[in-house]
């Protein structure tokens, strides 16, 4: 079918204004808003891009996303000769698409240990390909070349319509030059603004962009000067999402899914209206991820706004707000306006809004609401595995027969088709073996609802948050149109009525017109106070520790089960310091129920009521005490841990730190240098030389403290025969690096006789050596 060469409807603006609240007052005569333009397609041209950045980054989805638009722009007349894809690597036949099987619908799959769903389902990389079409790299050079020859054919009244499925990345420095990710480049908005400026005055261009941050690239519209909003009003487009935004590829519960986001959702649309501007108004609605769709003349009145509100030293929040009061004093005028607003409400379990005023504390307590579920999601999904790794560990032991079948070498030898089957036996294998253990069974589930319930909470909440983004959006129309019938300058209404024609394109004509109004929207979402429920329900208990299980050694020498553990840490303030608990403690589980498997102690934890005291059972030395608990919420931010000392200030004493060899004392009451390093680091062997002439030029002890096993220390020095400091000191509780706030080896603490700390520095270059006031080093040759 032939493209449609005319544009569609115009979008009216308001022609009288009753006077404006406040200072804001309409001219004697509102001026008449221009038409928009009708634009002529002329010839057409199509640019497609997916960047892919790397092959272990390049995904399916996006090829895909190419050859659904290919296909839906020949079948609507558009030559082949005129579309030029621009994907990864191009014609080159290596292998630059990353892949990974799917496993069919088995119930029992979710059983797999994380480790072992990655060994049976590796990703796999094949070549990018499109039957019949030659693809040209993704890189600005290849880019260049085409708008350099292709793009000098387009003459004015012509259309270029460039679309982009990819990754994006924001621009911290300056988000209004934000980048496309090509294959191992990136094409950023001045870049592609430099590259349009080839093409002949008079050419239409139209994006149609999916990746993350891509907002950002409406202002490729504008010249380029600071501060101007100077456009022809020929370049226009419709964007997934706002500029400071990730769009849904980059959220965890869409990874590996098709059939979600920006572009899924705008294809449906184009193939049931033809008509970009209807495609994006039902995108809206359908668009159940986090994106946030707009347009370039979107982007516009909200530039307008903004600078109506620095003239008026307002926020835009209420100069927005004042103009949307006047539309809505003659509410039948905006009856689409509104009717999209509720639309857009009610399918994601909202209110629908009149005032931008009214989304702001949605817009700030979103965020938080999903970063807590988040939180909570996370945990409840270590747990999991942790059980899901105890019970598949259980299984091997009980059946030897299913090691030799997950080999490595065993593993390599089977085909997609071979590990599905070997994933799905495992499975079922896993869920008999399972059930067969109730307790074990129970927990399992309860684990599982617990974290899809939170995820799927924290989705929402992201997915409504940018449904706020969208109806200010709309909001944001209806306060730009009334701005610019009561104050707007010819030129900025005659832009903006430019921008309306330039993005209102019909690409088929055959459908039977559909307007998104009339189109049934996704399955709605649960209200919003549902979800607020869901935090509640899912909220884990917590201690507030750090700890590490026993080493088997430790266990066989004090007769501790498995699953007992050692605190590592306990947060100030927390349920487990309220406790009584201290670190070296080693938890043991509750009164004749000893826990039995490395990690219990946090999932017994989480699934305590909060404020209700339950007993533990203590080890501390050869003596057993009785602990009473009542754990506390998960806290969304982690109490702060001491950070390292200022120079000048007491050093902490170094507690639970024992003497491996040299002066038990650790040179208490002496100046001292501590040194934390690691057997593994080697930095640390190279300010070895600068640390021992150092102590003996300054008479200063050095302590060198490590946090490794005394097995490790012994393995080490049978081996290392360079000079050392003579005090070699372990932290088997860390204690000393948290009391430092030790953040990396080598880390260096100079202590004189007081216990004042004078030096503190973390890492080591031989150039600029350790950097101590007044000491020079002079490496012997």
């Amino acid at each position: 079918m032939p493209l449609l060469r005319r544009a569609g409807l115009a979008v009216a603006l308001l022609a009288a204004l009753v006077a404006l609240p406040g200072c804001v007052k309409p001219p004697a005569v509102a001026a008449a808003p221009a038409p928009p333009p009708v634009f002529e397609l002329g010839a057409f041209k199509g640019i497609l891009i997916n960047g892919g950045g790397a092959k272990a980054s390049n995904f399916q989805s996006h090829l895909t996303h190419v050859r659904t638009l290919l296909a839906y722009l020949e079948a609507s007349g558009a030559q082949p000769s005129d579309l030029t894809v621009f994907a990864s690597d191009g014609s080159d036949p290596t292998p630059d698409l990353a892949t990974r099987a799917m496993h069919g619908a088995n119930d029992d799959m979710w059983l797999l240990p994380a480790p072992l769903v990655n060994r049976l389902r590796p990703i796999e990389f094949v070549d990018s390909s499109i039957a019949g079409v030659h693809i040209q790299p993704a890189t600005r050079e290849a880019l260049q070349a085409w708008f350099a020859s292709d793009g000098q054919a387009l003459q004015a009244g012509d259309t270029l319509f460039l679309y982009v499925t990819d990754h994006g990345e924001l621009n911290k420095k300056d988000p209004r030059d934000n980048t496309i990710v090509l294959w191992n480049q990136s094409l950023s908005v001045t870049q592609l603004r430099a590259m349009l400026a080839q093409l002949a005055p008079g050419v239409r261009v139209v994006m149609l962009m999916s990746q993350c941050f891509s907002g950002s690239f409406a202002n490729v519209m504008f010249s380029g000067d600071t501060g101007s909003l100077a456009t022809s009003g020929r370049v226009c487009g419709y964007f997934a999402s706002s500029a400071d935004r990730p769009a849904y590829g980059c959220y965890p519960e869409n990874r590996g899914r098709d059939g979600v986001g920006h572009s899924h959702h705008f294809f449906d649309a184009l193939e049931a209206t033809g008509r970009l501007p209807e495609s994006h108004r039902r995108v809206l609605v359908t668009d159940d991820s986090p994106d946030v769709p707009n347009t370039t003349s979107d982007f516009y009145l909200e530039q307008l706004l903004a600078q109506e509100a620095t003239r008026r030293q307002q926020s835009p929040t209420d100069v927005a707000d004042a103009y949307i009061a006047v539309a809505f004093k003659d509410r039948a005028r905006w009856e689409p306006e509104i009717r999209q607003l509720d639309r857009v409400g009610s399918t994601f379990g909202m209110f629908s809004p009149r005032s931008l005023s009214e989304l702001d504390l949605q817009t700030r307590t979103l965020p938080q609401v999903s970063e807590q579920l988040r939180t909570y999601a996370a945990r409840w999904q270590e747990a999991l595995e942790a059980l899901k790794a105890q019970n598949f560990t259980r299984l091997l032991a009980a059946e030897p027969a299913w090691k030799p079948r997950l080999e490595a070498p065993v593993l390599a030898k089977l085909d997609a088709a071979g590990r599905e089957t070997l994933a799905t036996e495992m499975a079922v294998a896993l869920a008999r073996f399972a059930a067969a253990d109730a307790e074990t069974n129970d927990r399992l589930a309860l684990l599982k609802a617990r974290a899809d319930d939170a995820s799927a909470a924290a989705y929402r909440m992201d997915v409504r948050l940018g449904v706020v983004l969208r109806m200010r959006a709309l909001l944001d129309q209806i306060a730009g149109r009334v701005y610019l019938a009561a104050r707007g300058t010819p030129e900025e209404r005659a832009t903006y009525a430019a921008l309306l024609g330039c993005e209102d394109v019909t690409l088929r004509a055959d459908p039977p017109f559909a307007s998104a109004a009339a189109m049934d929207p996704p399955p709605a979402f649960p209200p919003l106070n549902d979800d607020r429920k869901v935090v509640a329900a899912v909220m884990p208990a917590w201690m507030g520790i750090q700890f590490k299980p026993l080493t088997e050694a430790a266990r066989a020498r004090d007769q501790r089960t498995a699953g007992a553990v050692t605190v590592m840490m306990v947060y100030p303030d927390s349920a487990a310091s309220k406790a009584g608990l201290a670190v070296g403690d080693v938890i043991l589980g509750p009164p004749d129920a000893p826990f039995q498997e490395p990690h219990q102690v946090r999932e017994w934890t989480m699934r305590r009521e909060i404020g209700e005291a339950a007993p533990l059972d203590v080890a501390r030395g050869s003596t057993v005490t009785r602990v009473e608990l009542k754990p506390e919420p998960y806290p969304i931010k982690m109490p702060e841990l001491p950070g390292p000392p200022k120079v000048g200030s007491a050093a902490p004493p170094l507690t639970k730190v024992e003497a491996w060899r040299g002066d038990a004392t650790l040179a208490a009451g002496k100046p001292r240098l501590l040194f934390f390093w690691a057997t593994w680091c080697v930095p640390c062997k190279f300010a070895l030389p600068e640390v021992l002439a150092f102590a003996q030029a300054r008479d200063v002890d050095v302590v060198a403290i490590t946090d490794e096993e005394p097995a490790t220390l012994d393995a080490f020095f049978k081996t290392f025969k360079d000079p050392f400091p003579a005090t070699v000191a372990i932290d088997p509780y860390r204690a000393a690096f948290q009391a430092f706030g030790v953040s990396g080896t080598p880390t260096f603490v100079l202590i004189d006789a007081d216990g004042t700390v004078r030096y503190f520095h973390t890492g080591y270059n031989a150039a600029k050596g350790l950097g101590i006031e007044g000491w020079t080093y002079q490496a012997k040759r």
